[in-house]
């Protein structure tokens, strides 16, 4: 393959030969034969075909949005000497290199090897492919050049930042009959004093209150109030309306942001949750509790663009269908069109039967989303 500085000197010897012919003179013609003799001596040595191989190794295979992952590529040269080689190590068009280089020009000596580290980032989630690695010699004027690709390829999944939502308010309103951490107006097992009673035989001592034993001269029991778990069922709208502002700043980023968040600090509380997301199709995690769930989410979560046009009378549908019907909806939606607002009136009406009273969280990404929800009101909780 000729190179730019052959094509180059090729067009400069056909200009001044086509000049020195049409202006009958010798001196022009003169000047058309150094980059001729250049090209000459550049075929009598062409570039020798890369024999390289690559081993790519990377800090971490799963990483953040924002985080840096250090990258070292090590290159070696299994045929003959290379004078002139350039290597580079493809990456994603998301990454950006923070520090060092991911291309690199050098000369390779047989079995010689070169190491290339370098660390990258990325501001938007995904699930990316580094490689593969690109090596072009050249001989030594430079003027032609073989190419070789290494399949050295390196999986590397970079999920949503997650907001810290460790004191925000945010539990379901009804519960189940497992244990949990929210309060259920009922007597049952639990962490917040109740109220207290007479001994009843098959009490657990720890649970007797000896002060008013003593007073009263019998033994008194301390209740508790119950602390169960409910159902909170997250529903993104990713859809290509919600598709406004920049690949690393947009609603559709900001929401899976926020749900990953809820999520992690619902699951945290030993409740289950649920996720739903319309896209170019309506996917949905179904219910479920622990940190095996929280990954599951992140698993959906990491693979979210925008894009599709579905109506949001379809997630009604999915609701009705796959999850309870009293469990806690959070949806988080730009409400860039009407549908979307009709769609939540709608569901409201038919999943919560007109006996609830959504609570609007108006979030500016640029600020915590604890901040934002520590602003709600405390919802009434029914048993």
């Amino acid at each position: 393959m000729r190179t730019p500085l052959s094509s180059g000197l090729a067009a400069a010897s056909m200009g001044l030969l086509l000049l020195g012919l049409v202006l009958r003179s010798w001196q022009v013609l003169l000047l058309a034969m150094p980059p001729m003799i250049v090209l000459a001596l550049g075929s009598l040595a062409p570039p020798p075909r890369p024999r390289i191989v690559g081993l790519r190794s990377l800090s971490t295979d799963r990483t953040d949005a924002g985080r840096y992952v250090d990258v070292e590529l090590v290159v070696r040269n299994e045929g003959p000497s290379l004078d002139l080689v350039e290597i580079a190590d493809v990456l994603p068009r998301e990454f950006a290199v923070i520090r060092g280089t991911n291309h690199a020009v050098v000369s390779l000596e047989k079995e010689g090897t070169f190491r290339l580290a370098y660390r990258i980032r990325s501001p938007v989630k995904g699930d990316f492919v580094l490689g593969p690695v690109r090596a072009r010699s050249f001989d030594p004027l430079a003027l032609a050049a073989q190419d070789v690709v290494l399949d050295v390829r390196s999986p590397l999944v970079v999920a949503p930042a997650m907001e810290d939502l460790r004191r925000a308010a945010l539990q379901p309103r009804r519960t189940r009959p497992w244990f949990g951490q929210v309060a259920s107006r009922r007597i049952g097992p639990g962490t917040e004093f109740w109220g207290v009673r007479e001994y009843v035989a098959g009490d657990e001592v720890r649970r007797i209150n000896w002060k008013a034993s003593a007073r009263l001269e019998r033994l008194f029991t301390n209740e508790y109030e119950g602390e169960r778990s409910g159902d909170v069922v997250i529903v993104v709208d990713a859809r290509r309306e919600s598709s406004v502002g920049t690949e690393a700043d947009n609603p559709v980023e900001h929401a899976v942001r926020a749900a990953l968040g809820i999520a992690d600090r619902v699951l945290a509380t030993k409740n289950r949750v649920g996720l739903i997301v319309y896209r170019q199709v309506i996917d949905w995690v179904p219910l479920a509790f622990g940190r095996k769930q929280l990954y599951r989410i992140l698993d959906h979560l990491v693979h979210v663009k925008p894009g599709g046009e579905w109506r949001f009378s379809h997630v009604g549908l999915v609701l009705s269908r796959f999850f309870p019907r009293d469990c806690l909806i959070v949806l988080i939606t730009p409400l860039q069109d009407r549908d979307a607002l009709t769609g939540v009136i709608e569901l409201a009406a038919r999943v919560a039967q007109l006996r609830r009273v959504a609570q609007v969280v108006d979030w500016d990404p640029a600020t915590p989303l604890a901040l934002a929800l520590r602003r709600m009101t405390a919802w009434p909780r029914r048993a």
